[in-house]
């Protein structure tokens, strides 16, 4: 009961504030609440109390269901606990629903037996233990050598066949797949462009940890090109050999820019020491802008045209590039060269990792008046590579065979 007259307003059923009846919100149960106890369901716009009835924060993103509507509507994810209204799969392995996020994310597909894993089909062979499906995304590991300081980082995914068609891979995925089990430096996947075979996926390091000799990974290379497994990649016809450079070991976009410049300048260059021409899957000719930039060093009327490959590096942009380019910048984290033929062989893995180190690091410090007095001509990128023979040597033992073939012809 209120004791001053002169005083108008409702008590909250919940709190029993007295509010501004214009600050108060009637229930579907009949009961009259205060702003702060009174909650609306974001589904069905059913009116409760915060205090006295059931909600539930739907797909983590403050939207705020009933009771009701959360049991019939939604579905409780047992992995990230949270509910979704997203698609809710069983996964065997674990006796547990997932969301659509985490089974896309955290679990395999098998086909055979058509049921979703968290750590692989262990019923139907023993490729699905070892091969995890395309859209698989663990959480990256980065490496470095000891002491090392740099964001830079590479992963590469080599794409590999068996030998003879309709082979059975499964002991090939075995063993290639120690570098998971054991050494957690990469992980197999299946790739719908391969006819009988799996991607293998490296975590990020640096180019310095790569280039040390004791590198799991390039015994495992070397072991798969030999009998039993005599795996092939090079001469397949489907296979590609793909290297992620991380965006923020650039030193800027600018920096991203004349990395782009270099390579798009030099398709014939970059297309012979990757083993193949530009194709489908790896295509030089991006839309090109024509930019024109005040030039002091050069054109008498103070400014000069030049080829632009911004508009590659504004990502969602209806004039980007797509991903089968010879480098996809769709990627949120890395820029993604795709323009080398697939190869297991170790030295040729190599000189492609050397080839992307080098275009970052030849373009990092170069400015307007280097660009303009030619330095991303190929002739002067490739005595970059010569002067850095220690830090490159498998990619200048490369380019001195080819280049001297090239020459000789």
């Amino acid at each position: 009961m209120l004791e001053d007259d002169d005083v108008t307003g409702v008590l909250c059923d919940d709190c029993n504030c007295l509010v501004d009846p214009d600050d108060s919100i009637g229930t579907n149960d009949g009961n009259t609440l205060c702003t702060n106890c009174g909650v609306t369901c974001d589904n069905c716009n059913w009116i409760g109390s915060r205090n006295n009835d059931n909600w539930f924060d739907i797909d983590g993103n403050n939207e705020i269901w009933c009771d009701t509507c959360t049991e019939n509507h939604a579905s409780w994810c047992e992995r990230c606990e949270e509910y979704s209204t997203s698609g809710h799969f069983y996964i065997r392995d674990v006796g547990e629903s997932w969301c659509d996020s985490c089974t896309e994310n955290r679990a395999s597909y098998c086909d055979d037996c058509d049921d979703y894993y968290a750590d692989g089909c262990q019923n139907c062979d023993e490729r699905g233990r070892d091969i995890h499906d395309y859209q698989y995304r663990p959480d990256p590991i980065f490496r470095s050598v000891e002491g090392e300081s740099t964001k830079l980082y590479f992963g590469i995914e080599i794409e590999t066949e068996v030998n003879r068609s309709g082979y059975d891979i499964s002991a090939c995925s075995e063993y290639a797949a120690q570098l998971e089990h054991e050494h957690d430096l990469a992980y197999l996947k299946h790739d719908g462009s391969l006819n009988n075979g799996f991607e293998i996926v490296t975590h990020p390091a640096s180019h310095a940890y790569y280039m040390k000799e004791d590198n799991p990974l390039w015994e495992t290379l070397e072991t798969l090109r030999q009998r039993p497994y005599a795996m092939k990649s090079w001469d397949t016809g489907t296979c590609g050999l793909h290297i992620h450079i991380s965006r923020a070991g650039f030193s800027s976009g600018a920096h991203q820019h004349r990395f782009l410049q270099l390579v798009y300048s030099n398709p014939e260059f970059y297309s012979t020491l990757a083993g193949r021409e530009a194709s489908h899957w790896a295509k030089f000719d991006d839309v090109i802008r024509a930019e024109r930039e005040y030039d002091p060093w050069g054109s008498t009327k103070g400014y000069k045209q030049w080829r632009s490959y911004k508009h590659k590096l504004v990502r969602h942009n209806d004039n980007c590039s797509d991903r089968y380019s010879a480098v996809n910048t769709l990627n949120r984290h890395t820029l993604e060269m795709r323009i080398f033929r697939g190869s297991i062989n170790g030295k040729v893995v190599k000189a492609a990792l050397d080839l992307a180190h080098a275009s970052v690091e030849y373009t990092r410090e170069l400015r307007v008046p280097d660009v303009w007095a030619d330095a991303l001509i190929a002739e002067n990128f490739m005595e970059y590579i010569k002067m850095n023979i220690e830090l490159y040597p498998e990619l200048n033992e490369r380019m001195n065979k080819l280049f001297t073939l090239t020459n000789a012809e």
